[in-house]
């Protein structure tokens, strides 16, 4: 539990100083997540580890490769570029190996969420009241649309979609189920407040994913389910309303910024072409981009809005490859377990704008959130874990009324005397 402690609490400092330009408020967190790695390492128990370690530990080698062979056009940055990988490496695999705990995971998975709904809380406060400067105080370069810590409508997005899923799943529990739900209200209606188009379609999507598995795995009945998907869809619209829907109408009315973002997407294919093996080195996309941009936007283009094509264009095809690699092994457990569905919609994300990169504190919550969907058990498993045990409307467990088997294998249901 102690660890779980530590990771929770260098991710909640990570994006709370998520706005800091100086590299001192990451190297910090960097440094907790290596004291952290080193301190289970010296521990007698065995380490354990998921299979999708093995193409994320090669993404996390290949900057090494690149400075190696010096195929790199900035070696200072993708260095740089190289640690923030090993950290994200590390994180995924404390993340993993610390939450295969069942009641360690919920434990992690109701703090997040809390700290979510009330930093979801205060960004959209801020956003209406604080003139552009992060927690009231502190500047930021912009006079508006600043959320928290973040400055980017789209991260502060990608952040939410992350706690969302994980959200809808503790509300189904049995314990503290006003909070979550409260808290899933809240942080839909911040994404919504964000303005982010991407935003609102993947959040979206992602209630009615999460209302579709946990019908299909008969969580609660059928009228409890539809009760509880009414109560979230009115105060939803009541906090939407509250919010505010009229920024997210706007943008989807507005197209200027296409142009821009197909032009980066198109220098970055014709620098995979010109680079196909080894790209030009992580981190570098910024330096490169002005020689096969195709027009001067007047903007300074700091990244692809495509983190997909950005890995291709940096780190070469092989390294694009470890990550999908990585993508193809989480996608399975992050649907089954509810609860890292956003890990999915973030990748969803990724093809549309550049969540993983530029604050690598985002990132690192990605990687977090998807070592604890590796971590799910799947129902055949005698540790399934969640709040979701014990609350499907039969009691005759995997023989009878849990065909979803909620309920631990083996375990037959208490006898209860016939009532006349």
């Amino acid at each position: 539990m102690s660890t779980a402690v530590a990771l929770a609490a260098l991710l909640g400092y990570a994006v709370l100083t998520a706005f800091v330009e100086e590299r001192w408020a990451w190297s910090l967190f960097q440094a907790g997540i290596f004291v952290l790695a080193g301190w289970r390492a010296v521990r007698p128990a065995r380490f354990q580890a998921h299979l999708a370690l093995a193409p994320l530990a090669a993404a996390g080698a290949w900057p090494f490769v690149q400075l190696a062979l010096g195929t790199s056009v900035s070696r200072a940055v993708t260095f740089g570029a190289a640690l923030n990988w090993c950290t994200f490496v590390l994180v995924f695999a404390l993340s993993y190996e610390t939450l295969r705990a069942p009641e360690v995971r919920r434990w992690f998975l109701g703090v997040i969420t809390t700290f979510g709904m009330l930093l979801a809380f205060v960004a959209v406060l801020q956003k209406y009241s604080s003139g552009g400067k992060v927690f009231w105080l502190f500047q930021s370069g912009y006079q508006e649309g600043v959320l928290g810590p973040f400055v980017s409508r789209n991260q502060f997005a990608a952040w939410v979609e992350l706690l969302l899923p994980a959200a809808l799943y503790m509300a189904t529990g049995r314990r503290l189920r006003p909070l979550f739900g409260c808290a899933a209200v809240v942080l839909f209606s911040s994404a919504i407040a964000s303005a982010s188009r991407a935003g609102f379609v993947l959040v979206s999507g992602e209630v009615v994913v999460a209302a579709a598995a946990l019908a299909a795995r008969r969580a609660a009945p059928r009228r409890a389910l539809g009760l509880a998907a009414l109560q979230f869809a009115v105060l939803a619209a009541v906090a939407t309303a509250i919010v505010g829907w009229q920024g997210l109408a706007a943008r989807w009315e507005s197209r200027v910024p296409e142009a821009v973002r197909i032009d980066a997407v198109r220098a970055s294919l014709e620098m995979v072409r010109a680079r196909p093996w080894l790209g030009s080195g992580l981190g570098t996309w910024p330096t490169v981009y002005p020689r096969y941009a195709g027009f001067d936007a007047g903007v300074f283009v700091n990244q692809a809005h495509n983190d997909w094509a950005q890995w291709a264009a940096e780190g070469g095809l092989p390294f694009m490859l470890f990550l999908a690699a990585f993508a193809v092994l989480l996608c399975k457990p992050a649907v089954q377990s509810i609860y890292g569905l956003g890990t999915v919609a973030f990748l969803l994300h990724a093809f549309v704008d550049y969540p993983m990169q530029q604050r690598p504190a985002l990132a690192a919550w990605f990687f977090a959130l998807a070592g604890a969907a590796m971590a799910w058990r799947n129902r055949r498993t005698p540790a399934y874990d969640g709040p979701l045990r014990g609350t499907g409307p039969g009691s005759l467990g995997l023989a009878g009324g849990d065909p979803a088997g909620l309920q631990t294998p083996g375990a037959a249901a208490p006898s209860r005397p016939l009532q006349r």
